[in-house]
């Protein structure tokens, strides 16, 4: 007869079943943990590479929970941009060292000057930008800074509104780029929450204020918050809910082209009439960026964007591209006119000190042309019919 608790011993015991089961659970925690470390130095690979120190504005913008960041008034920030290359504002918060009254100085035109990076003067000196450019080639000219580092022309609208509400101006020059005009549909930049207008029964309501205080108490944590989606204890969960919510693959609904048209008509027109309720005449600027670093390939408005400025324009707005003047420029003093390509600056970058002179100076010949600002103004005056001048 055979004995069937030997065989029992032999082939499957308990204790061996447990054995084989506490094997094979160590084998599993051994995996787990080996998982879990590489995802971990993955994480810090990744991070080491990726990892973005705070954003340059910082030294100068302070949270603001109407517009989200805007520059902190009467502040030196030095060497922001690199040795030397400071960012000054006076005591409203305009990138100007010199106060302004609220009335214009006898024996000028008082220009403000609206815009994103590009107007504030990115990666150039206080004395560099093209606002400040614009005074030194026209001194019939009061200039007054108001651009700032990633602003859409929702925040500039917003901005002027309520801070040049008591500054007379005969004119207002709002200078953007084509990603200023989608800037509109968004809610956040780099991280950075920001307002959204909306239109409700045709009229401009402000949302999304105020704008969450949070991602301005850790700057290093908001622009790297991205490098933590690497961690599978992050993914995990995001994949788990994705799942149960339904399709996954499907991003959030965004606004579209036309979405961007209407309310960036609609923001302009309302900037119109602000900038008339003060007695000043707006007009348009299109500032072209190199698309990928080549001089050959200056950005284009898009289908959108040039629909909406010809509809001011046929409203009686002045624009001007200046997309026009930088295309009879040779490739090699194109490129001179950008910043060098570099972590900091990116591919294309923003304008040298030579490139916001020659840009001033063509938004000068563009006024007088428009009949904005008289000749007299400049002395001396930008060349007719030629491009601007450059600096040695």
């Amino acid at each position: 007869m055979v004995d069937g608790r030997r065989i029992l011993d032999r082939a499957g015991s308990p204790r061996r079943v447990r054995r084989a089961l506490s094997g094979l659970l160590a084998i599993g925690l051994v995996f787990a943990l080996l998982e879990g470390a590489a995802s971990l130095l993955y994480f810090a690979w990744w991070g080491r590479m990726h990892w973005w120190s705070p954003l340059p504005e910082r030294a100068h913008t302070v949270y603001d929970p109407e517009l989200g960041w805007a520059s902190q008034p009467s502040r030196v920030a030095r060497d922001v941009f690199g040795p030397g290359l400071h960012v000054t504002t006076n005591a409203r918060g305009f990138r100007n060292a010199a106060e302004l009254a609220n009335d214009v100085p006898a024996g000028k035109l008082r220009v403000v000057a609206l815009g994103d990076s590009f107007t504030l003067g990115y990666d150039v000196g206080d004395g560099d930008s093209w606002p400040a450019w614009l005074e030194k080639l026209c001194p019939g000219l009061e200039v007054p800074n108001m651009g700032q580092s990633g602003y859409g022309i929702d925040q500039s609208y917003l901005w002027y509104r309520r801070d040049a509400a008591d500054l007379e101006h005969q004119l207002l020059v709002l200078a953007f780029i084509d990603d200023d005009l989608r800037r509109v549909l968004t809610d956040s930049m780099a991280g950075y929450g920001k307002p959204v207008l909306e239109l409700r029964d045709g009229q401009l309501v402000a949302t999304h204020v105020p704008v969450p205080r949070a991602p301005y108490l850790w700057p290093a944590l908001t622009q790297n918050l991205s490098l933590f989606e690497k961690l599978r204890v992050v993914e995990l969960p995001r994949a788990i809910a994705a799942h149960f919510a339904g399709d996954a693959s499907e991003p959030p609904a965004e606004g579209t082209d036309g979405d961007a048209e209407q309310l960036d008509v609609a923001i302009l027109r309302s900037l119109r009439a602000s900038a008339e309720a003060r007695g000043a005449l707006l007009v348009l600027v299109h500032l072209p960026h190199l698309v990928t670093g080549n001089p050959a390939e200056l950005a284009e408005l898009p289908k959108f964007g040039a629909a909406v400025v010809a509809r001011l324009a046929a409203e009686g707005v002045p624009f001007a591209d200046l997309r026009e003047e930088l295309s009879r420029e040779p490739d090699p003093a194109r490129r001179a006119l950008f910043q060098p390509d570099t972590a900091l600056h990116g591919p294309g970058g923003h304008y040298s000190a030579q490139g916001n002179r020659f840009m001033a100076a063509a938004i000068a010949e563009r006024l007088v042309a428009q009949g904005a600002i008289p000749r007299a103004a400049c002395s001396p005056p930008p060349p007719s019919g030629a491009s601007p001048p450059r600096s040695p």
